[in-house]
């Protein structure tokens, strides 16, 4: 006796064309999310600056910073464009993260400018620290 069903065709191998405009808002939607986050959530600070063209020694005193856990603000010292001494006249930090001032301060004097890496876990203090230093190094003449 002859099987008297059709085969139908399985309606989960037919062709989506829904799958590209999906693919395309999910891509659209992450996109969109970094940059939000890169743009607005995270504005880009001035972190520019170096001791390079100080001629002479000169030291320098820059602004108080302020940020989530206290206030960062620094002095320092450049001789013929070298960055010789920072000190930190104000460093607050939260609890726990004192120990991340002297890392900064010798991160710093390595890089010989705000661009040195961030400590994890204490991003926020990274961040104010380097704000410090930019502002003192654009006081330099």
């Amino acid at each position: 006796m002859q099987n008297s069903k059709k085969l139908v065709a399985n309606q989960y191998t037919k062709k989506r064309p829904w799958i590209l405009s999906t693919t395309l808002m999910v891509l659209a939607s992450i996109g969109g999310a970094i940059g939000i986050n890169n743009l607005w959530l995270n504005p880009a600070a001035n972190n520019s600056g170096s001791a390079d063209g100080t001629t002479g020694t000169q030291t320098v005193k820059g602004d108080p910073i302020q940020y989530r856990y206290g206030v960062v603000q620094l002095e320092i010292t450049a001789t013929n464009g070298k960055l010789e001494k920072i000190n930190e006249i104000q460093a607050s930090t939260s609890r726990g993260w004192e120990t991340a001032v002297p890392l900064l301060h010798d991160a710093a004097l390595q890089a010989q400018n705000v661009n040195f890496g961030n400590i994890s876990g204490a991003t926020f203090i990274t961040e104010a620290y380097k704000q410090a230093l930019s502002n003192a190094l654009s006081k330099l003449g």
